[in-house]
């Protein structure tokens, strides 16, 4: 197939869920064929799939690289995606694509139009679709953000990995009913005077396993425990953008006494 008379079509979604329900990427293959139909043109579908609409580098786009390496060897000339934001919606990522169409010669097909990239005025337009996507999505991060600080200030758990010692239920910290009693256990040794190295033995010797699927303990493992503040009922949760730190609470394991005797 050559370039002149084959519709490339990138399909992307945002998020692993809507790769799972289909509908979303059939719809736009469905469109972007249906174009290439109109065309008159063969057509070939470079599916994404699922991928975060807020990591927008070629890291994220593998199909994506892909399709840029033929644009870079003139084997595009046609390309069709659903909207203006299905290719990036990055500032940086978002130029380098729109320079090697432009630069080749690519003209970009979308369900709302044709754009010839040297054309100045559909160049102009671009740049200005891909400026309100970057702003959308900003917005959209932002958003995102604020609800989970919102969440987290009510008491939802937002931290990623669940400590050890603690299940999520209804996406609230409560006590893991048998870890729970171990971790009650390995402050009272170590209050005690038992050595960390003792510790470890007992641990192992019990069958009960640290988190991410490790079969042993560790000295780390049990000296991060024995730190974690999560364990006397407070932690804290520090918002990346803007620096707030959130106080929160969960049920406590031990005594806030054993805790910092055990510091």
């Amino acid at each position: 197939m050559t370039a002149d008379n084959t519709l490339h079509i990138y399909t992307r979604v945002s998020t692993t869920t809507q790769e799972e329900k289909g509908t979303s990427l059939e719809s736009q293959e469905k469109l972007g064929i249906k174009k290439a139909e109109e065309l008159g043109f063969k057509y070939r579908v470079w599916n994404e799939g699922g991928a975060s609409s807020s990591y927008e580098h070629f890291e994220n786009r593998p199909v994506l690289l892909q399709l840029l390496h033929k644009i870079d060897h003139d084997e595009v000339g046609h390309l069709w995606v659903y909207n203006n934001d299905r290719l990036s919606r990055n500032e940086v990522t978002a130029q380098q694509i729109r320079i090697a169409m432009q630069k080749h010669g690519v003209k970009l097909y979308t369900k709302d139009g044709i754009f010839d990239l040297n054309n100045p005025q559909d160049n102009f337009i671009k740049t200005l679709f891909d400026g309100l996507s970057q702003f959308e999505n900003a917005l959209r991060a932002d958003r995102t953000r604020m609800g989970k600080l919102v969440k987290v200030k009510e008491g939802f758990w937002q931290g990623g990995s669940t400590p050890f010692g603690y299940q999520t239920v209804d996406k609230k910290l409560v006590l893991h009913p048998i870890e729970s009693e171990w971790v009650k256990k390995i402050y009272q040794w170590y209050a005690d005077r038992k050595s960390i190295d003792e510790i470890k033995r007992e641990m192992d010797k019990s069958g009960v396993k640290p988190r991410r699927g490790k079969p042993i303990w560790s000295h780390g493992s049990i000296n991060k425990l024995l730190q974690n503040t999560h364990h006397k009922g407070e932690y804290t949760y520090t918002d990346k953008s803007t620096g707030e730190v959130v106080e929160c609470k969960c049920p406590p394991i031990v005594s806030k006494t054993l805790w910092n005797r055990c510091q």
